[in-house]
């Protein structure tokens, strides 16, 4: 037997990934180690799950993911897939279908190579984990903080393994840091409202929702909800954030409709060295425009990445709001 994941929303709804007797997917954010990669989801992991499909039926692993891959609701580790289950990673959902071998389209329709045996898949865990079992996932931690807060692009980086393959394209410059502002300070022995690894949110505005493990969401009802999603990861080995930045602009430009990209002033947060902001404009193929505003914070080896999604003509309203949640945030951990 084999299976069809099926998109169920965002700008990759309807997109269908099929999966035979014998192979194997991984699906993530990064395209570089993903092969059905969903860049546009700051709340997937580089590499956030993995399908394999074997003569006893097809089976979920999740990678060791920092948000979790949930299955119908719950956290797992690993689990086997009945048709209408619904695997959830980051903010993307996929409906499940098993299918017989010879009923399944001769072509999968991911955006990368074919599907891979779970041969040449790399494994993460050591052991199948009963779906029953929801172990929490625990974020890794962060090195502790340099002390450079002067963000110095150099005249030309040695390409990141994320970009080093794909043709050279002209990265966006980063905004100048500007000079450090009154930084927000909670009260002595405050706890944060909301907590994302080394994010601290010190205020949820009124009419916006906690998303557990994601950020927070704007409470609207018929109507496109504005986000502010948080996360993080380590940089590589030698990887600067100008190079880090230049990857995540190239993805942008490969797998969003036309887009454009352009630098912004980048806020200060307090308990990073340097940061670099990116706006982030494009269409629907139903014409709705989107716009991200992206803040890249480095503390460390560690990056952090903060994304306000909203629709453009949304953006007037939704910006005075997302101006006062940048006033009170941090990104540092206390090892």
């Amino acid at each position: 037997m084999g299976v069809i994941l099926e998109v169920r929303a965002g700008p990759f709804a309807r997109r269908q990934i099929t999966i035979t007797t014998g192979q194997g997917l991984l699906v993530g954010r990064a395209p570089d180690r993903a092969q059905f990669a969903i860049p546009h989801d700051t709340h997937m992991s580089g590499v956030h799950f993995a399908v394999e499909c074997g003569p006893n039926g097809c089976r979920v692993i999740d990678k060791k993911s920092t948000n979790g891959t949930h299955l119908n609701g719950a956290k797992i580790q690993e689990a086997m897939l009945a048709s209408g289950d619904e695997i959830k990673s980051g903010q993307t959902v996929f409906v499940v279908r098993i299918v017989p071998d010879d009923q399944l389209p001769t072509a999968s329709s991911s955006p990368h190579a074919a599907a891979q045996s779970p041969a040449a898949i790399p494994r993460e865990i050591q052991a199948p984990v009963p779906p029953q079992v929801r172990p929490s996932v625990a974020p890794a931690p962060a090195p502790t903080p340099t002390p450079d807060r002067t963000y110095k692009a150099p005249e030309a980086p040695a390409p990141s393994p994320a970009v080093q393959d794909r043709p050279a394209q002209r990265p966006v410059a980063p905004a100048p840091t500007p000079a450090p502002g009154p930084a927000f300070s909670p009260r002595a022995g405050q706890p944060p409202a909301l907590a994302i690894g080394s994010w601290a949110f010190h205020k949820i505005p009124n009419g916006w929702q906690i998303q557990e493990g994601l950020g927070i969401q704007q409470d609207v009802k018929d109507a496109f909800p504005a986000s502010v999603g948080a996360m993080e990861e380590p940089l590589g080995p030698g990887i600067t954030l100008p190079q880090y930045v230049e990857a995540q602009t190239k993805m942008f430009r490969e797998y969003l409709r036309e887009p454009k990209i352009d630098a912004a002033l980048p806020p200060t947060i307090p308990g990073s060295v340097e940061t670099v902001a990116l706006e982030v404009r494009y269409s629907t193929k139903d014409g709705q425009s989107i716009y991200y505003h992206r803040v890249y914070a480095r503390s460390g080896s560690t990056i952090g990445v903060l994304t306000l999604t909203t629709m453009e003509k949304d953006l007037p309203s939704v910006r005075p709001v997302y101006d006062s949640i940048l006033s009170a945030i941090s990104f540092s951990r206390k090892d």
